[in-house]
């Protein structure tokens, strides 16, 4: 597991940028709300449940749950054990330090945020229905500690005053419709507790 904490601690870093907007971003313009947010169509991962701060979720099969102690600010992690390459697809939970951001806050402050924590290629992307709940959805590349590049998704749901910055992690060769796959096997099985 050792090997792929520097690329968590990455993610975890442009994940905890965007948590603190929300104390800038004061009540956000409002997006494109003329388009609704897009359900999840997919089937949920059917691996072990990871149970979080206030939720849970399934991973899917081949993966395992990390102690989120390896990546600093974090609450949940969990890590695909059998990776193709150097760079492990992952998951991360992080609970924004605002509390509550709403998806206009993330959109408003998404670029700017995440460039300044390490992300380039920042894109807002469709909402999307996590839950029961319209959530923002924010892509970005990142880099790894030893100057490495991947992808990564965000999305961020909130919940009785709480978002939580969900981050997706990919190496540059995972396709896109295999990680979207991940991603969303992921969020469909997200639930509140």
């Amino acid at each position: 597991m050792r090997r792929f904490s520097p690329v968590i601690v990455s993610v975890v870093a442009l994940g905890l940028a965007l948590g603190l907007a929300g104390c800038s971003a004061g009540g956000g313009e409002a997006g494109d709300s003329s388009s609704a947010a897009r359900e999840i169509d997919a089937t949920a991962a059917s691996g072990a449940t990871v149970s979080g701060t206030g939720y849970s979720y399934s991973i899917p099969e081949g993966w395992a749950q990390a102690d989120p102690s390896i990546a600093q600010g974090t609450d949940t992690v969990a890590v695909d054990q059998n990776p193709t390459g150097d760079f492990a697809t992952n998951v991360n939970v992080v609970l924004s330090p605002a509390g509550e951001i709403t998806p206009e806050q993330v959109e408003t402050a998404a670029v700017k945020e995440l460039e300044d924590g390490g992300g380039s290629d920042v894109t807002v992307l469709d909402r999307v229905v996590i839950a029961g709940g319209e959530a923002a959805h924010v892509g970005a590349q990142g880099k790894t500690s030893n100057g490495g590049t991947y992808r990564i998704q965000q999305y961020y749901p909130s919940h009785d005053g709480q978002t939580m910055v969900i981050t997706f992690s990919y190496a540059e060769d995972v396709p896109s419709d295999e990680a979207r796959g991940i991603a969303e096997s992921v969020l469909a099985s997200w639930t509140w507790k």
